[in-house]
């Protein structure tokens, strides 16, 4: 995967040190659901939305396999799963019983018991699991475990966003790397409408105890405006 940063640091082994100093530091005042969203956002998947939303209901069920909506994956099982598949378990099986290079693609799907994770929205949607889905349906299991979330209806989902997004914001701001005000305070109130915890945090933990910048604290009061 390609990195999305690099360092001119000439010493690596500091560097090292420097990370395990980070990751400890970060580590010991977050939750488990706090780190969910940190690893999960560095994955650049949607668990962390789904276990951080107020709104989402969870009940542990067994489902039928033929019951789930199959999702994207990796840019070569997505062209199967996807477009020849049309993210039906069925239509999957039928392709690896019938294309043995579909067979081999698959081959290394892995199995275990643990619970996989679906949104309940138009169908089981999986979000988690599916290295154990395509296995379960490679070797004709009928049924999987499932922790199953369910929107509460007639709600806008407001899962919530890690601090740090914020603070980039802020911070780019504040260096002068852009210095459009109207263009940060956009950027902040659609945050604020799209995650839950944004306007605590603007309110809290970016406050003028925190950041006693005069210039940066009136953009926030603007914000927390609406």
């Amino acid at each position: 995967m390609t990195q999305f940063c690099s360092t001119t640091f000439p010493d690596e082994e500091y560097l090292q040190t420097i990370v395990e100093g980070e990751k400890r530091r970060a580590e010991e005042h977050l939750s488990l659901t706090e780190k969910l969203v940190m690893y999960s956002g560095a994955e650049m998947n949607s668990i962390g939305d789904a276990f951080s939303d107020p709104h989402m209901r969870w009940e542990k069920k067994e489902l039928n396999v033929e019951e789930l909506v199959l999702t994207r994956t990796n840019p070569e099982w997505n062209e199967v799963i996807i477009k020849r598949a049309e993210k039906s378990p069925v239509n999957l099986r039928k392709l690896m019983e019938e294309d043995p290079i579909i067979a081999t693609l698959f081959a290394g799907a892995y199995w275990n018991e643990s619970p996989i994770l679906v949104r309940a929205e138009s169908g089981y949607h999986v979000f988690d699991g599916m290295h154990r889905v395509v296995a379960a349906i490679r070797d004709n299991r009928k049924t999987v475990t499932a922790w199953v979330a369910t929107p509460e209806t007639a709600v806008v989902l407001q899962p919530a966003c890690e601090p740090h997004i914020i603070y980039d914001f802020l911070r780019a701001y504040q260096r002068g790397s852009n210095l459009d005000r109207d263009g940060l305070i956009a950027a902040l109130k659609f945050l604020k409408k799209a995650y839950g915890n944004v306007g605590p945090l603007l309110k809290d933990r970016f406050g003028p105890e925190w950041i006693p910048d005069e210039e940066l604290q009136s953009i926030i009061a603007e914000v927390l405006q609406e």
